[in-house]
């Protein structure tokens, strides 16, 4: 298959993004001997190889593949908060298998995602153009106006808010044990719409060869008045699913690139 000799090739090329990543295992993962990281990291550029295939497939090849290669363990959850007609907030971390776990929940749930438009027209034009073969809208995160009116009109909004967009719009919580600049418009979006907010994480399972899409039940008492301590909840499920599946989890993200004031540097 072609996945197998792509990761070595990322894996060879990466350059920077592979310093990142081992970076981010390094910090994330104190206690790990050096192999496990090294495996981890290496595991990790498989996983992106494979999610290439994967994203053709959800923008560009029948999608009745995609259904088929999908379990959705809680779609009960979710079709219980989608009946209450309060909207509901999606949230999920940026695993490799991103794009596919959020195409089989939207086979059988009408939802949008919330998304970072890219700086290439071409390519901004296929991914909307791919995404929106299965996903009813795509908001843009400059957009958050879209998303309230969504939200407040009872519909699905899919949302992956683990990313570091510097100090604005964001607060410090622990991630990893590791203060971390996250977004606060899990805890905004919610307090502006009277949604749910619903956890969802994808992963994919080597023996089966399909994908696991996890649907947890929608946070009680969410939002709370303190946004450290709800958005300490969202990083505590994202870093939960990472950890069961560390190889599938994007460390090649700069995550935790913006520190509190008088920290060093992150990453050298």
């Amino acid at each position: 298959m072609l996945v197998s000799p792509l990761g070595p090739l990322m894996f060879r090329f990466a350059g920077r993004r592979r310093k990142i990543a081992l970076r981010n295992i390094e910090r994330c993962f104190p206690h790990w001997p050096e192999e496990k990281k090294q495996a981890v990291l290496r595991a990790g550029f498989s996983s992106l190889a494979r999610m290439i295939v994967e994203t053709s497939w959800c923008w560009a090849g029948p999608l009745g593949r995609v259904v088929k290669s999908g379990r959705i363990h809680g779609l009960e959850h979710l079709e219980e908060a989608v009946e209450c007609g309060n909207g509901v907030l999606l949230v999920t971390g940026h695993s490799t298998c991103l794009d596919i776990g959020g195409s089989i929940v939207a086979m059988r749930v009408n939802l949008g995602g919330i998304y970072r438009p890219l700086n290439n027209p071409v390519v901004e034009w296929f991914q909307t153009r791919g995404r929106l073969r299965y996903a009813r809208y795509m908001i843009s995160k400059r957009n958050a106006r879209q998303a309230v009116k969504i939200l407040r009109r009872g519909g699905v909004v899919w949302y992956a808010p683990d990313q570091d967009f510097g100090p604005e719009q964001t607060a410090f919580a622990p991630f990893f044990n590791i203060q971390t600049a996250t977004l606060l418009a899990t805890h905004r979006l919610p307090r502006m719409t009277g949604c749910a907010v619903l956890p969802m994480y994808p992963v994919y399972d080597p023996q089966s060869r399909k994908y696991d899409v996890y649907l947890l039940p929608a946070l009680e008492n969410y939002p709370s008045d303190d946004p450290v301590a709800d958005l300490t909840r969202i990083n505590a499920f994202i870093e939960e699913f990472a950890r069961k599946a560390p190889e599938q989890y994007w460390w090649i993200h700069r995550r935790f690139k913006t520190r509190p004031e008088g920290e060093p540097a992150f990453y050298d």
